[in-house]
């Protein structure tokens, strides 16, 4: 369960015993989720529209969830922001060993969502599909160029192969 105070508990005592009764809500909460190279804007809050439907043991929950999102290349190490918007869909359950349960007559959509949307965060983000990376050398980025000096590095292993190469 979330924290008591977290602004992803909803009371559905409404919808309980009701099956197919709906009601809409919406939800704002900063939040500090992520992965290695990709993480949500700290700054920016996560918007949450959700559907809650009363169905026979719990509460179903759907609609979507809206995020900026901060990656970093795995190749190059560039950064660039991007707004993402997650489909959300989980039945929130009477049931103790359900995956997300009901505590009493609050459904807590935190799990949900932030498994929602970690779930989409790529795990290793490439600024574009050509991205050529760094140099293994001196780190430069091969996208803005090529490394000066290193095309004619004859203390490589390989650098004896190069003359069968040439004409």
């Amino acid at each position: 369960m979330g924290h008591p105070s977290s602004p992803f508990r909803i009371v559905v005592s409404d919808l309980l015993h009701r099956t197919g009764e709906r009601r809409v809500e919406e939800l704002s909460a900063p939040v500090d989720w992520g992965v290695e190279l990709s993480r949500l804007v700290p700054n920016q809050p996560l918007l949450v529209e959700v559907s809650l439907e009363g169905a026979s043991g719990g509460v179903y929950a759907s609609g979507k969830a809206v995020a900026v999102a901060e990656h970093a290349c795995h190749r190059c190490n560039a950064t660039w922001q991007e707004t993402i918007e997650v489909p959300l869909g989980e039945m929130i359950e009477s049931s103790r060993d359900a995956d997300y349960p009901l505590d009493g007559e609050v459904a807590d959509l935190e799990n949900p969502v932030r498994d929602a949307v970690v779930l989409a965060l790529p795990l290793l983000p490439t600024c574009r599909p050509d991205c050529l990376g760094l140099c293994g050398r001196c780190g430069a980025d091969l996208n803005t160029g090529a490394c000066p000096g290193h095309d004619e590095d004859s203390s490589s292993p390989f650098a004896g192969l190069r003359e069968l190469l040439e004409p």
